[in-house]
């Protein structure tokens, strides 16, 4: 079985890879006239109203992205139990979104670090609002994604010309955040409108009970998330609030990069995914065989990146960031070369693994394990290498998190089981 063989594997990594681009890649040509034109002070600004936000997102998700993908998998060809998942989600979503909105807004009355950019956190929290309505889940499930790769690499790109035409001066910062959010909402409407004008569901009123059965089945997942998002997302908030503004820039200057191939590698995760719940039901070993061969191809991919970043930071910043304080993000990037490695593989053994095979348990006690050790060490590695300390946090969590999947692996005989 070679992995480039299915047909309709590639035709959906394609689409998924193109729209990781629109995401992650399209944003790395705006990012540096950003850095340029606010200066990493006010692009810090944005960068950790950003990250702050996505503690929200990650809680309107709630882990359907994986648990509500592997329902609608398993339910190809049945339209009503598909539309079923679709609304039971759409409704948790919804109602998920309500309970952030609130707790949003208390943060941003009682902490004056929150309350002096509110405007800032205001406009960042429509990302929140359209990643409850973009079901880029149900697309993947159905494995579709040619449906909605146009609509959101469009706005992605108009997003960044005007951008360039428009924001020209260090006090634009609100105004370069709204128009980014306003192209991801205008994405989520699309694919929305998309959805239905294509009648890939119909209505079925959510029950109660049913969208409890919904959150229930997601909470490991989410859980999981949860924990992972503590010793990454957290990284910048404790860097913003231990050494400021500044040093948010520059470390999310190279962070992006990072997180952008990350992003693009993960997308393997995201497309095989339903395949494998497929090879899964038919074959545990030849499952095993599949995911194993996702894991040396990736691995192969991320050690050729990490040596070229490795060599060649400094060029690659100075080309994006020109010079100033920004040329300090090229040693934040030395120090992330191994970062894309652990992160993408723990990424799809995570998923492709320890959630299809039934070891959810398993998985979040790990990850909880890595969010004690990111949390216990963050603050003391930022207060003595600032910048670096944040990169070199997130790197030893996630090799730890290795480490732990693949002696939970080999302890639970998954191969010899199969």
């Amino acid at each position: 079985m070679k992995l480039l063989s299915d047909k309709v594997l590639r035709k959906n990594f394609s689409y998924l890879f193109v729209l990781q681009i629109a995401n992650y890649i399209i944003p790395l040509f705006l990012f540096p006239y950003l850095g340029t034109v606010l200066g990493s002070e006010n692009f810090g600004r944005i960068m950790f109203a950003q990250a702050f936000v996505a503690y929200f997102t990650l809680f309107t998700d709630f882990g359907f992205n994986v648990s509500s993908t592997k329902e609608i998998a398993d339910a190809l060809g049945d339209k009503i139990k598909i539309s079923e998942t679709f609304w039971n989600t759409m409704f948790a979503k919804s109602l998920l979104l309500i309970i952030s909105f609130i707790v949003f807004g208390a943060i941003l009355l009682l902490f004056g670090r929150f309350r002096e950019d509110s405007t800032l956190f205001f406009i960042s929290f429509v990302n929140v609002v359209s990643a409850v309505l973009f079901p880029v889940w149900f697309f993947q499930g159905t494995e579709k994604m040619g449906f909605i790769t146009i609509i959101n690499t469009i706005p992605r790109v108009v997003m960044c010309l005007i951008t360039f035409w428009l924001v020209k001066k260090v006090s634009d910062y609100n105004l370069a955040l709204l128009i980014q959010v306003l192209s991801t909402f205008l994405s989520a409407i699309l694919s929305l409108a998309l959805l239905f004008y294509l009648r890939l569901v119909i209505f079925i009123r959510p029950s109660i009970k049913s969208v409890k059965k919904q959150i229930a089945n997601s909470w490991h997942i989410f859980a999981t998330s949860l924990s992972s998002n503590l010793y990454t997302t957290t990284n910048t908030i404790i860097l913003g609030l231990i050494a400021g503004n500044t040093s948010v820039g520059i470390y999310s200057a190279a962070d992006k990069i990072i997180r952008a191939l990350i992003a693009l590698l993960s997308s393997v995760t995201q497309v095989v995914f339903p395949r494998v719940n497929v090879y899964y039901n038919t074959s545990k070993k030849k499952c095993l065989q599949f995911v194993n061969q996702i894991v040396y191809a990736i691995a192969v991919i991320c050690l050729v990146l990490g040596v070229g970043i490795f060599y060649f930071s400094d060029l690659i910043i100075s080309l994006m960031f020109k010079t100033g304080e920004f040329m300090k993000s090229a040693e934040v990037l030395r120090f992330s070369v191994l970062l894309p490695l652990f992160s993408v593989i723990n990424g799809v053994i995570a998923i492709n693994i320890f959630i299809t095979f039934g070891l959810k348990k398993k998985l979040l006690n790990i990850v909880m394990i890595g969010c004690v050790f990111s949390l216990t060490f963050i603050a003391p590695l930022v207060i003595i290498f600032k910048e670096n300390g944040a990169v070199i946090c997130a790197t030893l969590t996630e090799i730890i998190i290795f480490i732990l999947l693949l002696f939970t692996i080999k302890k639970s005989n998954l191969l010899h089981e199969s």
